[in-house]
C-alpha cells in the first residue's frame, strides 16, 4: 500500500507540480531544513543574478515567470513558499525553476516551458516529464482542450484537460478576485487511478487555487501572498 502511495504521487506531481510534496514532516528521519537561496542576495561574486527568459508575453499575464516572482499558499495548516529562482537549458529549450519550500525548508524543484501554444511542466524534482504536460493553454481562451498523456519514471498520466471558465468570481486568503480562469481535468487516469484536478489562474497573479480530488480524497491549496520584483526602466 505504502509503495502504491508513493507511486500516485509521483504520478500526480506531474501535473501538480513541486507544491504537492509540501506535506507536514511525517518521519524523524527527515533531513536538516534546507534555505532557499535569495538569487539576487545570494549570487556568487562575478556571476550575473537569473534573467528572464525570451517568451510568449500572454504567460506573464497567467503564469507571470519573472525572477524572484513568489506564491505563499495555504495548504490545510501550514503555509508553503514557491518562488522563480532561476533560468537554465532543458531538452534544448530555455526553462524557468520553480522552488517550493515550506518553513525554509526546499521541498523540491520543477522546470517550466513556454511555448506559442502554452506553458509546460517538462520537469519535476530529478524526474524528467515525458513528454512534458500543458498546465495551461495560451493564449486564454473558453472551452479550449488539449490532451494529457504523460510517464514520470513508470507511471502514467493521461486525460484531457479544459478551460472551463475565464470569467469566474473566486475568494481566497490573497483577496477576492474576478475573471478567473479555470482549467479544469475530469476523471483523469493517474497511475492508474481516477482522479479530478481544478486549477484557478487570475491574470497577473497566476495560479491563485488548486484542488485534486483522488476518490473520496479531496486536498486544496489556496493564495495567501502574491509578491512580485518591481519592474526596472
Amino acid at each position: 500500500m505504502l509503495r502504491s502511495i508513493r507511486l500516485l504521487t509521483g504520478a500526480m506531481a506531474v501535473l501538480f507540480g513541486s507544491v504537492l510534496f509540501a506535506q507536514p514532516p511525517k518521519d524523524p528521519k527527515d533531513p536538516p531544513k534546507v534555505p532557499v537561496k535569495d538569487p539576487i542576495k545570494d549570487k556568487e561574486p562575478g556571476k550575473e543574478a537569473p534573467k528572464d527568459p525570451v517568451k510568449d508575453p500572454s504567460a506573464d499575464s497567467y503564469f507571470p515567470l519573472r525572477a524572484k516572482t513568489k506564491w505563499t499558499y495555504k495548504v490545510q495548516d501550514q503555509f508553503v513558499e514557491v518562488a522563480v529562482t532561476k533560468t537554465e537549458k532543458f531538452g534544448g529549450e530555455d526553462c524557468t525553476q520553480l522552488d517550493t519550500s515550506v518553513n525554509g525548508k526546499l521541498i523540491a524543484s520543477e522546470l517550466y516551458a513556454v511555448r506559442p501554444d502554452g506553458v509546460y511542466r517538462v520537469k519535476v524534482k530529478d524526474d524528467k516529464i515525458d513528454p512534458p504536460v500543458k498546465v495551461l493553454a495560451l493564449p486564454v481562451k473558453k472551452d479550449a482542450t488539449w490532451e494529457v498523456k504523460s510517464k514520470v519514471g513508470t507511471q502514467s498520466v493521461s486525460g484531457t484537460f479544459k478551460i472551463k471558465d475565464d470569467k469566474e468570481k473566486l475568494k481566497t486568503p490573497a483577496g477576492d478576485f474576478e475573471n478567473v480562469v479555470l482549467v479544469e481535468g475530469i476523471e483523469l487516469d493517474v497511475a492508474g487511478t481516477k482522479t479530478t484536478v481544478r486549477l484557478w489562474f487570475v491574470k497577473d497573479k497566476g495560479m491563485v487555487k488548486s484542488m485534486y480530488k483522488i476518490q473520496d480524497a479531496e486536498s486544496v491549496l489556496e493564495l495567501n501572498k502574491f509578491e512580485t520584483p518591481p519592474v526596472l526602466n
